[in-house]
């Protein structure tokens, strides 16, 4: 079976099971509690440039980053079905594609740098105009997702919610996994 159609994958609670900007922040901070205080001043000039800020004081190891093996196990399938891989990412672009180059599972990759958070509608419209509207297939985790997922082809969702899969009923979709709840 074929299925050509690009897959596009987020990165953070969709490759990873974390947050690289939570990820980085908290690095940080570590290191320099004191930077706290220009948080604000950073944030005020777009959360790309927080992001951007951020890398310059402190690095993550991509390598130890807690992957989804769900997500990896449906990408390398896509992969071997003909399809091209595409990390797009709210995620800074040195994260980006060190995470690509770590995992060589992308053919390409599209992430925020410090002028530009591709994010929710962002996203949505880069890849339609990169794409054409249902030209590529999404993966997932959130409701901020929601824009991507309907210019998308097919959404598929990973470490959803239970309010995200109501909310996208409507959708030529695909559920992966749910999100484990914190009830025991």
């Amino acid at each position: 079976m074929s299925n050509n159609t690009p897959l596009i994958v987020d990165l953070d609670h969709t490759l990873i099971d974390t947050d690289l900007l939570y990820e980085s922040s908290v690095a940080t901070l570590k290191k320099r509690p004191w930077l706290i205080l220009v948080y604000p001043f950073w944030f005020i000039q777009g959360k790309g440039y927080l992001k951007e800020q951020l890398i310059k004081h402190c690095k993550i190891d991509i390598t130890t980053l807690p992957y989804n093996q769900t997500t990896i196990d449906y990408i390398k399938q896509r992969k071997e079905q003909g399809a091209k891989i595409i990390l797009a990412t709210a995620s800074h672009e040195f994260y980006a594609q060190q995470v690509a180059q770590h995992t060589a599972l992308f053919d390409d990759v599209m992430a925020s740098n410090k002028h530009f958070n591709l994010s929710s509608h962002n996203k949505a419209d880069k890849l339609v105009e990169r794409f054409g509207d249902k030209g590529f297939d999404y993966m997932g985790d959130h409701m901020r997702d929601l824009p991507v997922w309907q210019a998308a082809n097919l959404a598929v969702l990973t470490n959803v919610s239970d309010k995200v899969i109501r909310k996208t009923q409507h959708l030529n979709r695909l559920v992966l996994s749910k999100k484990q709840s914190n009830l025991t």
